[in-house]
């Protein structure tokens, strides 16, 4: 069912159930919704009830998809530490369903009536829709009964979360304290030291490498690797072999002109004569004479034309004003108002235009911006069209191009012939090098496939991203085995180097606080800066978290901390800027996130608590 949310076009529908999916309260996980278990299998077990393999990949399948859209690393994903933490999510969710059995949680027919009603997703017009609410339910394929026995749980589980909410309470006599630390600013010197600069200090020796080497031999095991032909099919490879004309352009551009309108607003005046809803074809021949008749008027004397407008405009309002209108930008007027007067120029009177209005008399009073001309956008017109030319001839070609590497697949000539496409080779890749190789684990799976590794056969064409088919065959493996020495040396050097040279930074750093400290050294500091939490000076977290962990009972004092970027920071603390900080906003800011943090903690505590008297049980063969 979820396949189906993820695939939806219908944004909305989606909408609804996401949103029905994370109601109870995401700090306690996600729940496998609107499933049905039939299988043995389990990845673990709460108090005796299975958590299903089906469950799992459900729930994983879930966070990938959350995570995937904050830019994760792919990887992530196939480490034991996230399948740890989603089997963890589904044991928390879990505890929680059988906490509301146990401490009866429940919701009442009239509550779960009210919420349903108040959804916006099941309402049309600001009113609930019985139509839309069966339509939902239909899209996922569940009962009414089902869905709103999910929703009634749901809000079971928030009562749980409500209540442990109410346990928090912050007086101001612990907040303000709190606040005025947490705009504490300290005046402080910094000294530096490069790990760049000890890195020439250390010169690894053979015997020491090959030390290294042999008792770290599991670190150096090669994993299985193919060396691989493939052929890229795009829309980007098309587009420089496809051919659009200046002609083609132009006639593209003369058809389309309103949809390139540019940032350009024209200011105008007009004079309306209005036509009525029972005029008659002769009352309209009256009213046009009557407009001729101001134009030669207008056109013979403009100065006049404010006071015509004034005079006769049946447009109430601008008539108030001379007629003026205003600054207006295209799509703004009717069609034939605004044709006309983005095709006049400065101080113009237009004839007479006719629009379901009436009758209008345009002066152009001004202009601002700049006009949209066909030369400005010609480049980006025949870059559009050529793309779109070139993904027509992609959208033709995709089922042909399958084929002919499927029928064709003891090589790739035949289809690079046919398509003009170049063979390409790679390196040497092991499963996770191809899954980086075009960011896609299928294509991955499909070259390491047994079948591909010993046929050689061309595998089938995908479309790795969006627009980019491949095909590719194996052409070289090695299975995995011991790599040797002299394959790793250098970067069994590298790792030595920077191992030993962060030892050694490290130990001369700390020396050297506690130089500073005794007073037997100095040095000469680099920089001087008062900061605070929030405005950092453009240091990293982790050096302003050391900075106010400085004790301040004497001054100066003094502190080391080793950043993993190569360097090491000697810090002194001059002195600490302690000012009360009573604006109302900033007190109730703070308070917000304290209490939101305490919240958290709460809730935390409240899972590990349920966890500590639980029977779990972890199928562990998920993590082999």
């Amino acid at each position: 069912m979820l396949e189906k949310i993820r695939n939806s076009k219908d944004s909305k529908l989606a909408k609804v159930i996401l949103v029905i999916i994370i109601i109870p309260f995401a700090l306690f996980g996600i729940d496998s919704y609107l499933s049905s278990i039939t299988t043995n299998n389990y990845v673990a077990k709460v108090n005796g009830q299975e958590l299903s393999l089906q469950q799992y990949q459900r729930t994983e399948d879930i966070i990938r998809q959350q995570m995937t859209d904050a830019n994760t690393d792919p990887a992530l994903f196939e480490s034991n530490q996230f399948r740890q933490a989603v089997v963890d999510n589904m044991v928390s969710t879990e505890l929680i369903s059988q906490a509301i059995n146990d401490y009866g949680f429940s919701i009442s027919d009239e509550q779960l009536r009210d919420y349903i009603v108040g959804m916006p997703d099941f309402q049309v017009n600001g009113k609930f829709s019985q139509d839309k609410y069966d339509e939902i339910v239909r899209y996922n394929n569940i009962s009414p009964k089902q869905l709103e026995e999910k929703i009634r749980n749901d809000l079971a589980g928030q009562q749980i979360r409500d209540s442990l909410n109410n346990l928090i309470y912050t007086p101001d006599e612990i907040i303000q304290p709190l606040v005025n630390l947490a705009y504490q600013k300290r005046d402080i010197s910094l000294y530096e030291i490069y790990l760049d600069d000890y890195k020439d200090k250390i010169k690894p020796t053979d015997d020491q490498m090959k030390k290294f080497y042999e008792d770290n031999k599991t670190s150096f095991t090669r994993p299985d690797q193919v060396k691989i032909e493939f052929i890229i099919y795009s829309v980007a490879g098309l587009v420089p072999k496809t051919v659009i004309t200046d002609e083609e352009v132009k006639e593209f551009y003369a058809a389309n002109k309103d949809s390139f309108q540019s940032n350009q607003e024209r200011k105008a005046k007009h004079i309306l004569f209005a036509f009525k809803s029972d005029m008659s074809e002769s009352d309209k021949a009256n009213l046009k004479q009557q407009a001729q008749k101001t134009l030669e008027a207008v056109k013979k004397d403009p100065k006049t034309f404010e006071a015509k407008a004034k005079e006769l405009s049946q447009d109430p309002e601008s008539a108030k004003r001379g007629g003026d209108l205003g600054f207006f930008a295209r799509g703004v007027m009717v069609k034939p108002f605004e044709d006309t007067v983005f095709n006049m120029n400065k101080g113009d009177i237009s004839d007479i235009v006719e629009t379901d209005f009436g009758y209008h008399i345009i002066m152009l009073s001004d202009i601002r911006g700049e006009e949209v001309t066909f030369d400005s956008l010609k480049a980006q017109i025949k870059g559009q069209m050529l793309y779109g030319k070139a993904l027509e001839t992609y959208a033709s070609n995709v089922d042909s191009f399958s084929n002919d590497v499927y029928e064709n697949s003891d090589n790739l000539s035949f289809a690079a012939k046919k398509y003009d496409l170049e063979i390409q080779t790679s390196e040497w890749l092991s499963i996770d090098d191809a899954k980086r190789f075009f960011n896609n684990d299928a294509f991955a799976k499909s070259i390491f496939s047994p079948k591909s590794l010993e046929s050689k056969r061309n595998i089938p064409a995908l479309e790795v991203s969006t627009n980019n088919l491949v095909s590719a065959r194996v052409i070289e493996f090695r299975a995995s085995d011991q790599e040797p020495f002299a394959d790793v040396k250098n970067k069994i050097n590298d790792f030595l180097k920077n191992r030993d040279s962060q030892e050694l930074i490290i130990k001369d750093g700390n020396q050297l606080v506690e130089d500073l400290k005794a007073g037997t050294k100095k040095v000469k500091w680099l920089d001087n800066l008062t900061i605070d939490r929030i405005d950092k000076q453009g240091l990293s977290d982790n050096l302003i978290n050391k900075i106010f962990q400085i004790s301040a009972d004497s001054s100066p004092s003094y502190a080391g901390l080793y950043d993993l970027k190569g360097e090491y920071y000697v810090i002194r603390l001059n002195k600490v800027i302690n000012d009360k900080v009573d604006d109302e906003l900033s007190v109730d800011l703070y308070r917000e996130e304290y209490e939101k943090a305490l919240k958290a903690s709460v809730q935390a505590a409240y899972i590990d608590d349920l966890k500590s008297s639980a029977d779990i049980e972890i199928n562990q063969m998920l993590f082999n």
